[in-house]
């Protein structure tokens, strides 16, 4: 057999392999919300500490707290935190009894290492057109 023709062959499925396998283009924050029903409010300074009961991973820099029934806010953390995809708890430190940017989250992931993840901004979220 021709060598030049087996490397073309060789060279034809590796380049349509590498086509067919290529990544999808990663879900934007404002997607990810979307398929959650929410669209991002007005920005916040603080929650309630008390009030916090609940929370949702989006990505490794945001989180959805619940606050109180029904309210939830996006948390944006200033550093990738990988152990939010596999936490079971969330814990938080506040500085004045309410969670403001100056406070950290904290997750164990399933090692039993404490990932620390700075708070950034929180933005209230809203129910998005549609979904109310």
């Amino acid at each position: 057999m021709n060598t030049k023709r087996v490397m073309t062959a060789i060279l034809s499925s590796a380049l349509l392999l590498a086509c067919a396998s290529a990544p999808a283009e990663p879900e934007t924050l404002q997607q990810a919300l979307a398929k959650r029903g929410y669209v991002i409010g007005d920005p916040v300074k603080r929650l309630h500490d008390y009030r916090i009961n609940g929370w949702n991973n989006v990505d490794r820099k945001h989180v959805i707290l619940t606050v109180g029934a029904s309210d939830r806010y996006l948390v944006s953390l200033r550093n990738p935190c990988d152990g939010l995809r596999s936490a079971e708890h969330l814990a938080f430190t506040t500085t004045v009894g309410k969670l403001t940017k100056f406070d950290k989250l904290f997750v164990r992931n399933p090692g039993g290492f404490v990932e620390t993840c700075l708070v950034d901004t929180m933005h209230e979220l809203k129910k998005a057109p549609g979904n109310a």
